[in-house]
């Protein structure tokens, strides 16, 4: 069997083992053995015709991995320091906001955030649940169309829950601090944080072309069909972007981009210097996981990228909330992205391991 038959007949059963996903994309990208494939099962969207690859979709939380490259180019360039504070770096309304929720914007600082150890709460924990609760959440969902702005997702943060620790003793997943550091982005730079994004990960060198941070840059001339997704059986292309839009999600894509990206990040074509990327991927000592939070990879998290094993090698990588996936193993230069359309599947990464135990075994890894 072929690698394209082989990684069309794991979806095609992927979607077939659960019928409530209306759809999935996958892409292979493993230069070396001449391997860029994506293939795709399911539908667009429910009701409609066949998905296609190549198709756009919200990454989520798989722009943070965005985020934190383009702080670390603004660290190489000595424009930002890690050990920089919140109060220095959002002196004004925003420092003013997160001292009055007990937050000492003194003691957080830009590693803090990028390395979820601010204790800073996270104004989404309530997605991570099965149940829809009163959290912010379930406010998107009774009005879909409104239009957030950074500064009130902060504030609901500050007014919706309370620290989860000191800073750098706790790791407690935070969609806040993640809005944070991309106000941080735009006011060093002086642009939106797509449009910093852009210019500093350098998305033209890479061959991103359908990147681009939704509603906030133009879209691409030759725009992608949209693969739809559902929060439980919502359209998310009926929630505005600015639900998740400033820094712990924001960006539209497609598995071919997410694919470039990721192995340029982590074969170091990213950053000027290769300990860049030694920070970036320095992972944290155990740390104890803040109560109410929902992640099991404290001792594998480093500056946004998730570390883990499969195929008995290493993978680095980050997951999105609507089933985006994207891991690369540096050692064997194999990337797999996977978006699977639906924020209640079951863990993304463990899909993703599927495939790459089938492709490792295939190609003889």
């Amino acid at each position: 069997m072929s690698v394209d038959d082989r990684l069309q007949a794991l979806v095609d059963a992927d979607v077939a083992a659960w019928p409530q996903m209306p759809g999935r994309l996958l892409r292979v990208l493993a230069p070396g053995l001449g391997t860029d494939v994506e293939v795709a099962a399911g539908v667009q969207e429910l009701g409609d015709g066949p998905l296609r690859p190549g198709s756009r979709f919200r990454i989520a939380s798989v722009t943070k991995p965005f985020v934190a490259a383009a702080t670390l180019r603004l660290v190489e360039q000595g424009r930002l320091s890690l050990n920089q504070t919140v109060a220095e770096l959002l002196e004004g309304p925003y420092d003013e906001l997160l001292r009055t929720g007990g937050y000492d914007t003194d003691a957080i600082t830009l590693r803090h955030l990028l390395t979820h150890t601010s204790g800073i709460y996270d104004f989404a924990a309530d997605a991570y649940g099965d149940e829809l609760t009163d959290g912010f959440t379930a406010q998107v969902v009774k009005d879909p169309a409104r239009r957030w702005t950074r500064f009130e997702q902060i504030r609901w943060a500050v007014e919706h829950g309370t620290p989860y620790g000191t800073p750098g003793t706790v790791f407690g997943y935070s969609d806040t601090g993640a809005c944070l550091v991309g106000e941080v982005l735009e006011r060093v730079t002086g642009l939106t944080m797509g449009a910093a994004l852009r210019q500093l990960i350098d998305y033209e060198r890479l061959g991103l072309r359908t990147t681009w941070q939704e509603t906030i840059e133009d879209e691409p001339a030759d725009l992608p069909p949209l693969s739809h997704q559902y929060e439980r059986d919502m359209d998310v292309a009926e929630m505005d972007a600015s639900v998740d839009l400033y820094g712990g999600g924001g960006l539209m894509s497609t598995c071919g981009d997410l694919a470039r990206f990721f192995r340029a990040l982590l074969r170091n074509d990213v950053f000027d210097r290769p300990e860049t990327l030694a920070t970036m991927t320095e992972t944290l000592a155990d740390l104890p996981r803040a109560s109410g939070t929902n992640d099991e990879t404290v001792s594998d998290a480093a500056m946004y990228l998730f570390r883990s094993d499969t195929a008995d090698v290493t993978w680095w990588g980050h997951d999105g909330y609507w089933g985006t996936t994207a891991y690369t193993c540096p050692t064997r230069d194999v990337t797999i992205v996977t978006s699977h359309q639906r924020s209640d599947m079951p863990e993304g990464f463990d899909r993703m391991a599927l495939v790459a135990d089938a492709f490792m075994e295939l190609e003889g890894l």
